[in-house]
């Protein structure tokens, strides 16, 4: 889903795309406590729809989140232009190692990303608010899923296999969820931010 930031995003995962463990197309229990413990509780304020919250900290919060996102999409790419550039001569071990550590940078981030978001769920307007944790719960569920797929790449032939972790039911709801309420935090964004939300 291209157009969603939820930390790694389609173009993420040939480039990014989305996240989450290893969970297979059957019953869809598989991973799932892995995702269960990844999910943690956005900050529900209590406010009149008409109140507009603190738009400044909204602002600040969505721009972490896109240069944490950002920050990641930028590994990635570099990996995926070194795996191009070096071709046929690719190591095995290299590339291998180079996707273990931005599956280690992808995990490790998700906290301080998950956190960002519910500050800024925490600030927003009532609407916008309803956006953000959207964007945040389909980050939570999918990240796993692209960092477990990212440590079993052992070549460029691999990343082919990438697209695979999003086509169960449940992921490609989160993904799709997710990516809608991104592009609608564009509408917030881009008049109240300065900057575009998604990275579509």
């Amino acid at each position: 889903m291209k157009s969603a930031r939820v930390l790694v995003s389609l173009s993420y995962a040939l480039a990014l795309a989305a996240c989450g463990g290893s969970e297979s197309a059957g019953d869809g229990s598989e991973g799932s406590d892995v995702i269960a413990q990844t999910i943690a509780p956005t900050t529900v304020v209590e406010r009149a729809p008409d109140d507009p919250g603190d738009v400044e900290q909204t602002c600040a919060e969505l721009e972490t989140v896109r240069d944490l996102s950002d920050g990641i999409t930028d590994a990635t790419n570099d990996i995926l232009i070194g795996l191009a550039e070096a071709g046929a001569d690719a190591s095995a071990a290299d590339t291998l190692v180079a996707f273990v550590s931005l599956a280690d940078d992808v995990e490790n981030g998700l906290p301080e990303l998950l956190a960002a978001y519910d500050r800024a769920a925490a600030a927003a307007p009532a609407d916008v608010a309803v956006e953000i944790r959207a964007v945040a719960d389909g980050t939570a569920i999918l990240t796993p899923q692209l960092a477990a797929a990212y440590r079993q790449i052992e070549s460029a032939s691999d990343l082919a296999d990438l697209e695979g972790i999003f086509n169960t039911p449940q992921m490609e709801d989160a993904a799709r969820r997710a990516g809608i309420s991104s592009l609608r935090l564009d509408n917030f964004t881009n008049v109240s931010c300065g900057f575009r939300f998604s990275n579509g």
